[in-house]
């Protein structure tokens, strides 16, 4: 028997003839031998032997030998053979025959797949001649049935299917010809013959052709090729082909291939122990004749099947046999399907092929335990597995490859070695996947879900699991994965797992603990043992590896990642000894990365106590740098109302811009552009003042730190938060800063430009007098034209402005100001046209309005007084507006819009029923 094969031959009966021809029906077997002679033999499916050698019947039909023999069931299973050129038709329990035909005979066939035509065959003679016979049921013999029809030659193989028949002439070509075509036309096929040409109809409307290098082909009735996948035979000379449930089935001399019809694919080939003559089936048998015996042909269970395959590694002919058997698709074949790919992928582990045994595992939900039972170094206790067997590992994985390497490859050490490292990198991959899968959001595992998951009959240990939490799981994995990955020293590996996963081995801490501490690839990579320490919440231990890693390293890059490790670790787990205790390196190390602590909640460390342990660096320059820093993330990030701190932020600004440049200078020696520290800072601090959300005390840093210094931008805007306009002004006026005097005016809505206007015509009076005694001095010439200039512009500009009390100016002009000195573009004269044409304005508008606003009153009281006077008069065809019927005498209520109805059907003497209108909304308007 030839494991994992469809068919599997078993002899039934030796003969002592030469078989020529085989052809079963039911539980009838006939065969034909080289001497004419023909056998009926009785089936018995049920008995060991099926065929009974005692019970055969024989009858010599002709002294030739019989070439074929065709069960016609259309006619009681009579049968007709083929021998010396003629054709006879056999009664099938006497085994008499009479001939059909006196034409000598090459060839027939039965109309195959046809229900109309299923009593008609077609013969083809000597003579190149070809014709059908119809059976005629009633008269109990056959009738030509159409004209017949000629051949370019004796064709080698025929095909009968409807109203076509095919035939196929050795090194011409294949043909067709339509029966139902009145001229009997022969219309070849674009298909080359090949050297083995054979024609099989499949079905009613499909036909298998054998083409070059023995390539079969389907075509339609209609003579296009199908889209159907070619079926590719051995090249060899072929001696029949037969069909057999889902199965096509070519015999060769000393070979038997088995296809599936359904989509192609080869399913086994048998050789044979000597030379096949003949096959043939019934329903549920399949025979061949050799030349001494009649071989049963044995149909093996799909299931031994691919059980076989499994045993031979070979997977994907396991996973063909069961799709062929397995068409439909329901919940049940997608379980049996994840099963078996289950197995496939243990069958592939049998011969060492760990790599593509994963791509069917990894399919599957698969039990992790089968795999780690094989690696007891790899799992903490017997207990933890769960396992039924009292020593789930039996079978490990070093015995497992002794034996392979000891049968395979004479127990060569290398090879052994080799496996074991393919073992443990397959076993890696494999509680990868399944713990990202158990962890996924996807999947949505409980961490007490009890799990039950899929095991294989492959496996090397026969366990049975309990059934396990997903918790406990997780832990045999995570335990088995940090081993293998220390062991196998892939510590890039080890490194991600640690920093991204929550572990769940953590009662597992003691034996890892030792097994890190005397691994020396750790002692050259302290941060994995630094990360192995936080997955396992020694949160302290893990902060004094990397400030040793940090401060002991040379190397940028390691600093850096010790810097940001830290910091992240202490915001992750905020204590404020611990982050008092272990951010002061950082913060010396990577200034940007330690401030990062800044953000910790102030529940765990107060602004003050921050600050405190700040103003504990002795270094002056980055103690000033953190606690402005720190200030910067409380005042503008987190928001803080508390005003001292906003005010300490300010005076942090305004103190360092002093060490640069100091409280005395001048504005004009101030130059930022040198400093670009300072310039940055001279920013931060203008943002901050002018930002409306700023809490900082305007008085304290107005008096403290910036009056009578060169930050006259500060001062003016500290003035005018502080409403203490008259001193703004009085200060621009002094520096000669009239422009901003006016925009700073602008700004604000205290009537500002007004009392500008009395400033100017203070400074002009002063000017002026000053002047008078000493005329000669160009200087306070200069500046009396350059006030003169000042308002007479303002005077033009700010006439019509909100911000100016056009009466008080007009009062406080004196008596002695031209009204047009050079003309009418004179401020004072554009003042007075612009002020009396803006009041004559706003006194017709008022009056306008007045008038509207009167009309409107009486347009009311006109409309207030006609609805008064509105009447309703009561008939007996008023009908109420709620129920339809009539108001008769009944209470009835009036609306303003004319509306009547019941008083008892109303809900709301204001609104109407009808229109749904407030009435009394509507007369508060």
């Amino acid at each position: 028997m030839k494991l994992g094969s469809v068919f599997n031959p078993r002899g039934v009966l030796e003969i002592n003839y030469k078989i020529s021809s085989i052809d079963a029906y039911q539980n009838v077997l006939y065969t034909g031998d080289e001497k004419g002679t023909l056998y009926r033999y009785q089936l018995q499916p049920d008995q060991a032997m099926i065929i009974q050698a005692n019970q055969a019947q024989s009858k010599s039909l002709t002294k030739s030998r019989i070439d074929q023999i065709k069960v016609f069931p259309q006619t009681n299973a009579n049968l007709l053979v083929l021998s010396d050129q003629t054709l006879f038709f056999v009664e099938e329990k006497t085994l008499k025959g009479e001939q059909i035909s006196k034409e000598k005979v090459s060839l027939f066939a039965l109309n195959e797949f046809s229900k109309i035509n299923q009593l008609e065959i077609v013969i083809v003679t000597k003579k190149k001649e070809g014709f059908i016979l119809q059976y005629n049921q009633k008269a109990g013999k056959f009738e030509c049935l159409r004209e017949r029809f000629l051949l370019p030659d004796i064709p080698v193989t025929i095909a009968f299917i409807g109203t076509l028949f095919y035939f196929g002439i050795s090194k011409k070509n294949y043909s067709v010809i339509n029966l139902d075509d009145k001229q009997l036309q022969v219309a070849n096929l674009i298909v080359d013959i090949g050297t083995n040409p054979y024609l099989k109809a499949t079905d009613n409307d499909e036909l298998l052709i054998i083409t070059t290098n023995n390539i079969g082909i389907f075509i339609g009735k209609d003579g296009q090729i199908k889209q159907k996948s070619t079926i590719q035979i051995q090249n060899k000379s072929i001696q029949i082909i037969t069909i057999y449930k889902q199965y096509l089935i070519v015999l060769f001399d000393n070979l038997i291939q088995v296809f599936n019809l359904l989509d192609s694919k080869p399913m086994s080939e048998i050789q044979l122990s000597s030379s096949a003559k003949c096959i043939t089936q019934t329903s549920n048998h399949l025979f061949y004749g050799s030349s001494s015996e009649i071989i049963y042909l044995y149909q093996t269970p799909p299931e031994q099947q691919i059980q076989d395959l499994l045993k031979q590694g070979k997977v994907e002919d396991a996973l063909q046999v069961f799709q062929q058997y397995n068409q439909n698709q329901d919940a049940q074949k997608n379980q049996q399907l994840e099963q078996l790919k289950l197995d496939c992928g243990w069958a592939l582990i049998r011969q060492m092929q760990f790599q593509n045994s994963l791509n069917y595992i990894l399919q599957t939900n698969f039990e992790p335990r089968d795999f780690i039972c094989l690696f007891p170094d790899y799992y903490y206790a017997v207990e933890k597995l769960e396992s039924v067997n009292p020593n789930p590992s039996q079978n490990t994985i070093s015995l497992i490859i002794a034996k392979y390497v000891q049968e395979q490859n004479k127990g060569d050490p290398k090879k052994s070695q080799e496996l074991k490292i393919q073992a443990r990198d397959f076993l890696i991959e494999i509680l990868e996947k399944k713990r990202a899968v158990l962890t996924s959001t996807q999947y949505a595992y409980s961490m007490k879900d009890k799990l039950n998951l899929l095991t294989s009959t492959q496996i090397f240990n026969q366990n049975q699991w309990h059934a396990i939490q997903c918790e406990q799981l997780l832990e045999l994995i995570d335990f088995a994965l940090i081993k293998a990955y220390l062991e196998a020293q892939l510590l890039p590996k080890l490194k991600n797992f640690l920093s991204c996963n929550q572990i769940y081995c953590l009662s597992m801490y003691p034996e890892l603990q030792a097994i890190f501490q005397n691994n020396k690839a750790i002692e050259q990579q302290q941060g994995i043992l630094a990360r192995f320490y936080e997955s396992f919440n020694k949160i302290d231990l893990s902060l004094e590896v990397w400030r040793t890693i940090g401060g002991d390293s040379l190397n940028q890059q390691v600093q850096q990642e010790a810097c940001e490790e830290t910091t992240r670790i202490l915001k992750q787990n905020p204590e404020r000894n611990r982050i008092f205790k272990f951010i002061q390196w950082v913060l010396k190390k990577q200034f940007k990365t330690g401030i990062q602590i800044f953000y910790v909640s102030e529940s765990i460390i107060s602004p003050d106590q921050m600050l405190k342990f700040l103003d504990e660096e002795k270094e002056q320059d980055l103690k000033r740098k953190l606690k402005e820093k720190y200030l910067e993330v409380l005042v503008l990030e987190k928001s803080t109302e508390e005003e001292r701190f906003h005010t300490q932020l300010v005076y942090s600004y305004i103190d360092f811009l002093y060490t640069i440049f100091p409280k005395e200078m001048q504005p004009s020696q101030i130059d930022m552009k040198k400093n670009q520290v300072a310039q940055e800072t001279y920013q931060s601090l203008k943002k901050f003042l002018k930002n409306p959300n700023a809490k900082y005390n305007s008085s304290s840093i107005l008096e403290k730190k910036v009056k009578d210094s060169w930050m006259i931008q500060e001062v003016i805007l500290l003035y005018g938060r502080e409403k203490r306009h008259e001193e703004a002004l009085s200060q621009l006026l002094n520096l000669g800063f009239y422009e901003w005097a006016e925009k700073y005016c602008c700004e604000y809505t205290d009537n500002l430009l007004t009392k500008l206007f009395k400033k100017y015509k203070e400074l002009y009076f002063f000017l002026e007098g000053k002047q008078k005694e000493r005329p000669t001095d160009q200087q306070t010439l200069f500046a009396f034209n350059q006030v003169k200039f000042t308002i007479n512009n303002f005077l033009k500009k700010y006439a019509t402005h909100s911000q100016l009390n056009a009466l008080e100016v007009l009062e406080m002009i004196p008596e002695n100001w031209i009204l047009a000195d050079q003309g009418e573009d004179d401020g004072l004269f554009q003042f007075l046209n612009s002020v009396i044409s803006h009041t004559l304005h706003q006194k017709r508008s008022t009056k306008a309005a007045f008038h509207l606003s009167d009309m409107d009153l009486l347009n009311v009281e006109c409309l207030n007084a006609s609805t008064k006077q509105a009447n309703v008069r009561i008939t007996s065809e008023k009908k109420c507006a709620v129920c339809s019927r009539s108001i008769g005498e009944k209470v009835f209520v009036v609306y303003p819009n004319g509306v009547i109805a019941h008083h008892t059907c109303i809900k709301s003497n204001t609104i109407c029923p009808q229109t749904d209108k407030d009435f009394e909304k509507y007369f508060k308007m």
